[in-house]
Formats: C-alpha cells, sequence, structure tokens
C-alpha cells in the first residue's frame, strides 16, 4: 500500500523518542471487558485493513504493508502517545489500550489523520457494544477509502501561498517518557454565545484565547519581535467528495506580533485576529495550498533520491517550514456525532496529541452533544499556558471544568 504524501513526511521526520502518535478513545458508563474488545477489534479487522499496517523501507521511497491481524488489545501502563515501532515484522502501527471504563485507539500520524481515526474508532466502539446495524462488516473496504487523495483532487492551478515568516518559540525542558495531559469541559451552552458575541466562530475564539494564553505565560513573548502563531489543520474532505481513511489534512499558520503594542489585551488580540481565518481556509486559497503542496512533494529529482538522503532532507525542510512558523498547534475536530444508543452509554469522548518534534504542547478540541472538550498534551511538566487558557475563558464568565493528570503516567 503506497503511502499519502503526508504520512511519507512523517515517517521522514521521525525521531527515536517521537513519531506523531494520535489517541481518540472512549470513556463508557461500565467498566472494560477486554475478551469483548479483542472481538471487536479482530471483527472490524477486514474492514479498516489500512489501520493494520507497518512501515517499509525501499530503495526511493516508504511503502506500509498490510499485516496479518495480531493482537492489539492491551492494558494500559506506558504513558499516552508513546511511540510505535514502526518497522515491526510482528505488529501493525495499532494499540487498543483499556483501564477501568475507558479504551483508546493510538496510531501513528502516519496511518491516518483524526476524522479518519474517528471513523474507525466509531465503528470499534459500535461493534463492542454489540450495535451491529451501525456499520456492515461484511462490505469489503471501498477504493475510496484506501485512496491517497492529495494527488487525486489536485488540478494545476495559479497562485502561490505566501511563505510563513518563523514564529516566537514556547520553550520548556522536555521530559523522556512522558505527556501531561490536561482537559477541560466547558458546556456548549456557554461557549456558542460567547463565540457568537465576538462575531465569530468557535475555533476563531478558541485561536484567540490560545495564543492570548500564551503571551501572557511567558514574558519573553511579550518583547518579541516574532508572532506567536498557531498551526491550525484544515480538513480537506470539506472540500472535496472524499472519504480516504488516510490522511488528507492541510495547514495553516496564524497569529500576531506581541511587539507591535506595549501591552496587549484579550480584546486586542480579538481585533487583531478577526477575520484573519476565513480568508485563509476558503476552498479557493486551500486548492492553491494543495497545488502548491503536492507539486512539490511530486518533484521529479526529489524523487529520484533514495531515502538514506531524502530523510535529511525532509528533515531540515520540515524544521525550516513545518516547526519554526508556529509556537503550538490547535486542532479542533468538530462535533462527533453518536448515534443515540451509542451516546447513552459514553460519557465521554477524547482526543490526544503526542506533540511534534519540538513543541512543547499541542492542543485537541472536539465536541460532543453538551460540552466542548480541549485536550492540552505535552512532554514537559510546565503548565503556564494551560493555567492561563482556563483562567481567561473563566474570566470570560465559561463554566470550565478541569481534569488534572486524570490519565496516569509511567
Amino acid at each position: 500500500m503506497q503511502l499519502d504524501m503526508a504520512a511519507n513526511t512523517f515517517l521522514c521526520i521521525r525521531t527515536r523518542k517521537w513519531n506523531y502518535v494520535i489517541r481518540m478513545g472512549y470513556l463508557l458508563k461500565e467498566e472494560i471487558d477486554p475478551e469483548r474488545l479483542r472481538r471487536a477489534v479482530k471483527d472490524i479487522y477486514p474492514r479498516f485493513p489500512s489501520f493494520f499496517v507497518a512501515a517499509r523501507r525501499g530503495v526511493f521511497e516508504y511503502y506500509l504493508e498490510c499485516m496479518d491481524y495480531a493482537d492489539v488489545v492491551h492494558t494500559e501502563l506506558a504513558y499516552p502517545c508513546s511511540p510505535f515501532e514502526l518497522f515491526s515484522r510482528d505488529a501493525p502501527m495499532i494499540r487498543v489500550v483499556y483501564a477501568d471504563n475507558r479504551f483508546a485507539v493510538e496510531i501513528p500520524h502516519a496511518v491516518a489523520d483524526g476524522k479518519a481515526l474517528s471513523v474507525f474508532t466509531r465503528a470499534l466502539l459500535a461493534r463492542y457494544l454489540g450495535l451491529d446495524d451501525a456499520i456492515d462488516l461484511k462490505e469489503p473496504p471501498r477504493a475510496g477509502e484506501l485512496s491517497d487523495d492529495y494527488p487525486r483532487f489536485c488540478k494545476n492551478m495559479k497562485g502561490k501561498i505566501p511563505k510563513d515568516s518563523a514564529a516566537w518559540q514556547y520553550r520548556r525542558p522536555y521530559v523522556k517518557d512522558y505527556l501531561k495531559v490536561i482537559h477541560g469541559a466547558v458546556p456548549l451552552e456557554d461557549i456558542l454565545p460567547a463565540a457568537k458575541a465576538r462575531g465569530m466562530s468557535v475555533t476563531e475564539y478558541l485561536m484567540c484565547a490560545y495564543l492570548y494564553a500564551f503571551y501572557c505565560a511567558d514574558p519573553s513573548a511579550r518583547g518579541s519581535g516574532k508572532p506567536i502563531k498557531l498551526r491550525i489543520p484544515v480538513n480537506m474532505r470539506q472540500f472535496y467528495p472524499s472519504e480516504t481513511l488516510h490522511n488528507f489534512t492541510l495547514y495553516r499558520n496564524l497569529g500576531f506580533v506581541p511587539s507591535e503594542k506595549e501591552a496587549w489585551s484579550f480584546e486586542d488580540v480579538i481585533e487583531a485576529m478577526r477575520g484573519k481565518l476565513k480568508p485563509c481556509t476558503t476552498p479557493e486559497a486551500m486548492r492553491t495550498l494543495l497545488n502548491q503542496t503536492v507539486t512539490l512533494s511530486g518533484n521529479p529529482i526529489l524523487r529520484a533520491v533514495p531515502i538514506a538522503l531524502k530523510r535529511w532532507f525532509f528533515k531540515l525542510g520540515y524544521f525550516l517550514t513545518g516547526e519554526r512558523p508556529m509556537t503550538g498547534v490547535l486542532s479542533n475536530l468538530g462535533r462527533v456525532e453518536l448515534p443515540p444508543r451509542v451516546a447513552e452509554r459514553v460519557e465521554k469522548i477524547e482526543v490526544i496529541m503526542g506533540g511534534s518534534v519540538f513543541k512543547s504542547l499541542c492542543a485537541f478540541v472536539l465536541s460532543d452533544h453538551q460540552d466542548l472538550h480541549i485536550y492540552l498534551s505535552g512532554a514537559c511538566e510546565s503548565i503556564d499556558v494551560q493555567r492561563e487558557l482556563f483562567r481567561l475563558l473563566e474570566q470570560e464568565g465559561l463554566r470550565v471544568c478541569v481534569e488534572w493528570d486524570y490519565l496516569k503516567q509511567a
């Protein structure tokens, strides 16, 4: 199975301590039955072959190999989103972990993005709960689900996306074999009116709050001539008729320059960021970015470079154009819809990012029928940004329930 464009990049920029693991799980209203969970995973394995793969090296490119079924269900012992052995001959790049009444699926980002992972985990949850009519497991995998849709929907278009400038960097000591996770829940009936009152979407409102939290948490940001910027993933499926279960996401970096004012209030950040997100995430702008990105990755000279050299080229390129233009990551998966019979047995949904190569803090957001959930994760012990973010939301009049290290660390 060929790698999609994003997966190829993730494999090239991996390190020993990091290979970009993402996690989605469910907190049920009942204790997890390990054997029933194993049967559910085995039952859906033929329907979702792209989630049971291992990476392989060719001379000029990596590729994925579909693996025979192996038991990937384990008691949760290690810290969440710990790195995978990507090139294993014995086990695919997926783990299903459980503890008490929680189970979660973890995969490297090379396998799929958050939207595709949500499709897989919903199918697993339905099978585990015995709701067989929620998904047809007799149906074979559809060709569209296994497609690399970056080149498929790329068209020759004029236009160029301006280069991103370097951003101010949030530096905190990296802790080995560790991931701190802090979860905040805000009622939708609180945050929706708050965002609407500012004339913003929820993503825009949270973007401003998160940017201001970085500004307040670290005095070095205030006098910096570099902007504080967030990377905002954009799901390309909203622009194209795609059903791929691989990656199909592109990114935009947005922020403000602290040195432009002597002191910034949250209102100042709101005004500075107002109207910035929508123009750069229109269908036209994202099609231009898609075309530019695919053209670069498909360069025939680059494709002819052996993997051993290509990997270092990708790493350098990612450092210069992938990590330097951002301070942090804010990914909003949107509303995760569950059938009523499933939702009544689920207490909470969670999505966590294992972080990026150089960034100490990432935020993943999703909502269910009742609350907006904010998961802040990073391989550092500092909680200064998290504290400032939730303090600001409370000052805005929102009710915030914070869970502190609710996942046990190894």
